[in-house]
């Protein structure tokens, strides 16, 4: 019962690969409205063409993007990391980026936000006046979130694949990794209590 998935993700679906007849039947029709008859070399060619090349990608995708946890093991594209070796599931970072202007960087560094601001009749000097800087207070999970953030991506590819989103990972060893997902949230929520679970005392009275 170990090896039974309790979170996967295919990668890419085979879906994808009717492209290939649906390109060669869009031909087909373009040929047809012309008048001249369907000549059958250039329906066949997309047919064969853009069927082989989705072919490659979706493979391609299943093969490196495809996410599978079980009660023992996560796989990441081709890598395979023990249960085990997770030592710890990072939380979700917060939002920490600002999410409005600020008016003394629109006041100092955007010139057509200037005009326009200008031709709207407020004055980009008086909302740097009214801008207050934030309250800087110290915030110490952010530290840890940009170190995870800034390790390597489980699987062989470069980094967390398009798409994705990465989730940190404390392993042995005083290691930070970052598993990814298309559905963060639900690899998450399937790791985190298998991973306390494995970090409890197993000795009990």
């Amino acid at each position: 019962m170990d090896d039974q998935p309790l979170f996967s993700e295919p990668g890419a679906s085979w879906y994808w690969v009717l492209a290939g007849p649906a390109s060669a039947v869009a031909m087909m029709m373009v040929q047809l409205s012309s008048g001249n008859g369907v000549q059958w070399v250039v329906p066949i060619a997309f047919l064969v063409l853009v069927s082989g090349f989705v072919a490659l990608q979706v493979k391609a995708a299943r093969i490196h993007t495809s996410v599978e946890l079980t009660r023992t093991h996560l796989r990441q594209g081709t890598q395979t990391v023990n249960v085990d070796e997770i030592v710890k599931v990072y939380p979700a970072p917060k939002v920490t980026g600002r999410r409005h202007y600020d008016g003394r960087i629109v006041a100092k560094n955007n010139a057509l936000t200037n005009r326009a601001l200008r031709q709207a009749g407020i004055d980009a000097a008086d909302l740097a006046e009214k801008a207050e800087p934030e309250p800087q207070e110290p915030d110490t999970d952010r530290a840890t979130v940009e170190k995870w953030q800034a390790s390597r991506a489980l699987g062989e590819l470069t980094g967390v694949p398009r798409g994705r989103t990465g989730i940190g990972l404390r392993l042995t060893g005083g290691r930070t990794a970052q598993a990814w997902a298309r559905n963060h949230k639900g690899l998450r929520m399937a790791l985190t209590p298998l991973v306390e679970e494995r970090a409890e005392p197993s000795g009990k009275p």
